[in-house]
Parts: structure tokens; sequence; C-alpha cells
């Protein structure tokens, strides 16, 4: 009993990680189709490409794997800090204020996160595998350090738990929004919006987060609203023709599946072996001036 127990969670998992990889081959597969109709680079290559689906496919395992776990974790912290201190609307207008509350909520999140991760030495190691790519395409969209699945899951996620008691299709609405919000934002796709620019994140803003030139480091963090880049300090505004070339300022990037999910030990251990002196782009990084709002606006 314990095993039939057992297998059918085993299957239950197995059926939701096949059903997620399945969503993120489709949309890869229409957000391809629209890179190759209009490339911001041309001929990128289909090996770096399935690199990123194959790793893709691994992150999400791991995901699903440490669901159970996150949703502990998540569950005693909420309930240890009292959580659901503001109990919000779940029908008519209210539930659409409740959307936007909680999609507000967790955008500034994802922004202080990723602002740590590139300030602090141990999260950005991580966050470099991301920053590695040196072709920007939406197979980049889940190539992250699987150990990030378990901070944002444990640690961030949970704030809005406790602060907010509200319906789960709301946080589900919420959770669609940033999924294909995210893939957006990670297309090699030449597309001008014009004064919308900085109204919402897309390929060409996020792609100056990902650029390996100096000038454009530490900007554009926000997840979907580049309002908080311009709250904070930390907005540059794309030019016309600004579409950068992107990843790691000495080019050091997994060479295979195993290297990626090893990251940053092999790449550390490599750069040791080698003596690759470490550079910008190789540790955390301090926010300046350059591309503020009011100087590239």
């Amino acid at each position: 009993m314990f095993a039939s127990g057992g297998f059918s969670e085993l299957l239950h998992h197995a059926s939701h990680w096949l059903g997620a990889f399945a969503l993120a081959l489709l949309m890869m597969g229409v957000g391809g189709a629209l890179e190759r109709r209009w490339p911001a680079d041309l001929l990128q290559s289909r090996a770096g490409m399935r690199f990123n689906v194959a790793y893709a496919a691994l992150y999400m395992a791991f995901a699903e794997v440490m669901r159970p776990l996150m949703a502990m974790i998540s569950v005693a912290l909420v309930n240890a800090l009292g959580g659901g201190w503001v109990v919000l609307a779940s029908r008519g207008w209210g539930a659409l204020a409740s959307i936007v509350i909680v999609l507000l909520t967790f955008d500034v999140l994802e922004y202080a996160f990723h602002r740590l991760q590139h300030a602090w030495p141990v999260l950005w190691k991580l966050h470099s595998l991301h920053h590695s790519a040196a072709e920007f395409n939406i197979t980049v969209t889940f190539r992250h350090h699987w150990l990030e699945v378990l901070l944002k899951g444990c640690l961030l996620y949970p704030v809005v738990g406790v602060l907010f008691r509200v319906e789960p299709w709301i946080v589900g609405v919420t959770g669609i929004i940033f999924m294909f919000g995210n893939y957006f934002a990670h297309m090699n796709l030449r597309i001008d919006l014009g004064r919308f620019t900085t109204w919402v994140n897309n390929p060409q803003y996020h792609r100056l987060h990902h650029s390996n030139r100096t000038e454009h480091y530490d900007h554009n963090f926000t997840q979907l609203l580049p309002l908080w880049d311009h709250l904070f300090g930390t907005l540059w505004v794309p030019s016309k023709h600004e579409w950068p070339a992107t990843g790691l300022d000495d080019g050091a990037q997994p060479r295979s599946l195993l290297g990626a999910l090893s990251w940053p030990l092999l790449s550390q251990a490599r750069r040791v072996l080698t003596s690759t002196p470490t550079t910008h782009r190789l540790a955390p990084r301090q926010t300046n001036n350059h591309g503020s709002h009011d100087e590239h606006a």
C-alpha cells in the first residue's frame, strides 16, 4: 500500500512536470517563430538553444521535486508570522484591485531580490549562470541556477502570504502574467515599443540588463514593470538602435549540462587552473549612475 501511494505521488509529480515542460516548449516554439521573423541577432546557434531547452527540463524537474518542501516551509513561515495581515477581496472590482496589489508586491520583491543577486558575492556566483548566455533568446528564460528555486520559494514568495490573505486563483492570475512577461522579455526580437519602452519589461529593455558593456551594468533589474528601476535609480532608457551583445565579459559559460548544474564550482575551478583574472562581471557589481533616467531619457 505504501509502495502504491509512493508510486501515485511520483506519477503525479511526473505528470505535473511533463505538463509544465510541454507548456514551456510551446511558448519557446511560438517565441522562436517570432524571433526568426523579426530577429535582433541573426544566425544564433541552434546547439546553444538545444542546450538551454535541455537545461530547462532539468531546472523544472528540480523545481517540481522541491515543490512539497517549499510548500511546507512557506506554510510554516506564514503561520509563524501570523500570515494574512490584510484580507484582499476576491469578487467584482475588488478582485481586480487584489490582482494589481499582488502583482505589484511580487514585482517589487523580484526587483529587490534581483538587485541582491548583483550585489552579494554568493548570489551573484549563482546568478551569473543566467548572465553567461552569450546569445540572448527565449530559450534563456529558464537558464537560472537551480538553487534559486529554493531561495525564492522558501524566502521570497512567502512574504506575499504573510502580507495578504488572498484567494489562490488571484495568485494564479498574477503568475500567468509574470510567465508571459518573462518569456517576452528574453526574446531575440527586434521590436520598438516607442514611448511604451519603459512601461513594461521587453526584449530591448531587458537585453540591456544582459549586456556585456560596462556602461549597462547594474541597470534595468525589473521583472515586469520598469517603474521600480525609475523609482530606485537603476533605469537605462535604450536608444532606438541600442541592441548590445550579451554574456559575461570574460566569455565564461557552461560547456555541458554537468557544467551548468555544478555552476559556479566548475567555473571557479577552471578560472583557478587557467589563472583567468576576476573581472567586473564575475564579481558583485557596484551600482553606478551611468545611464540614469535623467541622463539618458
